[in-house]
């Protein structure tokens, strides 16, 4: 046969033309069924190849990145484990504080916040005041929607994107503190009392409408005389602004009852005291008598007619909160009183020389007579339990038996702390249900704790 392009003949069995390289098929019975070129021939073998190449890639694509994943899946898991909680810091501004765990030496960077936190006993604590997402006044702001995106940064360099999450922050009240009143409603006796008050340095101030912001020293402390009138509930209000926190206000009220004859008491008059005694002064009107109706000396009883000038001693006979009452009296007019509570407490050294050893079974019995005799409690603190703001304490003080007193802690010991050893001066008070029984009840005045 001939080949079909160039007409070279093609011997028997040749599969290609000796001249042009065309590509023949030869049956057995030497009848042609195809004609194929060479360079088709290359170009569907590279084809092969090409797709053979691009399955191999797609399927290696594919386990990459199911093993991506499933690294992500575990890094998550190991790492995604922080913890949220709510923080207030010493100038009473409200924040938030997060701890990622992993291994020390390694570091926490917040992309938000631009910081760097090291892992330091297996924890990253990372702190942030609220202020710190919110404009200088966003008092038409409720909350702010935060996205965090922390990175954990290996020791060896190593960078690892934690899953980020989401915090909502809400806008922080203006920090400020009251310390002086402790209660917003206030009986007072004098024309001028003092209030005591703590805010961020910088904050405006403002109370009955008049900017005190000058008198705010550098540690955000403010102290105010503030004059009181015989004219029953005296009102006054409190505004704080601080930049990137929301208005505060504080309302207090200070009650001077309404008199017919003048009667106060000097500032210095004080509401504690370390002696059973304490001398009172005051003015009432010209013209006007005094008469203290608690105890007192009588012989101390001073009164200038002239002035109005007064003064006498006080006595207080209970340790803690002792009455004290007096009346001014005028022809024609009625009287005028006024009532307050001195604490007595005498010094650690003379409170504790008379003080008993501990007698329980006696106690339990006769508690009553007892009342306000100073004991010597040792033992060791076995529970402790709150009644609104009064912290009571259970001290077992047997030896070779359980006897529980319970002691109401007044003492300069912020508290008493359960499992520990103390030595207590207490004055007996009376009996307290705990439990399923009732136990003596004694105030805890002054207290040390006992190292085994």
């Amino acid at each position: 046969m001939n080949c079909p392009k160039c007409g070279t003949k093609i011997k028997k069995g040749m599969e290609h033309c000796p001249r042009c390289g065309l590509g023949t098929l030869v049956t057995d019975d030497q009848k042609t069924t195809e004609i194929v070129p060479l360079r088709m021939l290359i170009l569907r073998a590279f084809l092969v190849f090409l797709g053979l190449l691009v399955t191999i890639c797609v399927i290696t694509f594919i386990g990459v990145r199911i093993h991506f994943n499933n690294e992500n899946k575990r890094i998550e898991k190991k790492y995604d484990n922080h913890v949220i909680e709510e923080t207030v810091y010493d100038n009473g501004m409200i924040g938030h504080a997060i701890s990622f765990f992993a291994e020390d030496g390694d570091t926490i960077y917040i992309e938000e916040l631009r910081q760097s936190f090291m892992v330091v006993g297996n924890v990253a604590r990372v702190e942030f005041p609220d202020y710190v997402w919110f404009d200088i006044d966003p008092s038409n702001i409720e909350s702010a929607n935060i996205k965090l995106s922390p990175i954990l940064i290996r020791e060896n360099g190593e960078k690892i994107k934690l899953p980020a999450f989401s915090m909502n922050i809400a806008v922080p009240e203006a920090p400020v503190k009251v310390n002086s009143p402790a209660q917003a409603y206030n009986t007072v006796v004098t024309s001028i009392v003092g209030i005591d008050v703590d805010v961020v340095y910088g904050s405006q101030v403002i109370i009955n409408g008049e900017d005190v912001s000058d008198r705010v020293d550098r540690s955000g402390k403010l102290n105010l005389n503030l004059n009181v009138y015989p004219i029953g509930e005296n009102n006054i209000s409190i505004i704080v602004r601080t930049d990137q926190h929301k208005e505060a206000r504080r309302d207090l009220v200070f009650y001077r009852n309404k008199m017919e004859i003048e009667l106060e008491l000097d500032p210095s008059v004080g509401t504690s005291s370390q002696l059973a005694y304490m001398t009172v002064s005051g003015k009432t009107e010209p013209g006007a008598w005094i008469e203290v109706d608690t105890s007192h000396d009588t012989s101390s009883v001073k009164i200038d007619q002239q002035t109005g000038e007064f003064s006498f001693r006080a006595r207080f006979s209970t340790f803690g909160d002792n009455l004290v009452r007096l009346r001014a009296t005028k022809e024609g007019k009625p009287d005028s009183e006024i009532s307050f509570y001195v604490s007595y407490l005498p010094a650690k050294a003379e409170y504790s020389r008379n003080a008993w050893a501990m007698d329980y079974q006696q106690l339990r019995l006769i508690y009553e007579q007892w009342r306000g005799r100073v004991f010597l409690c040792k033992g060791r603190i076995v529970d402790m339990y709150y009644e609104g703001d009064t912290q009571y304490s259970v001290m077992n003080v047997g030896k070779n038996e359980e006897q529980l007193i319970i002691l109401e802690n007044q003492s300069d010991v912020g508290s008493l702390n359960v499992g520990a050893n103390y030595e207590v001066y207490a004055d007996v008070a009376g009996r307290l249900f705990y439990k399923s029984g009732y136990c003596p009840h004694l105030i805890a005045r002054y207290a040390n704790i006992v190292v085994n």
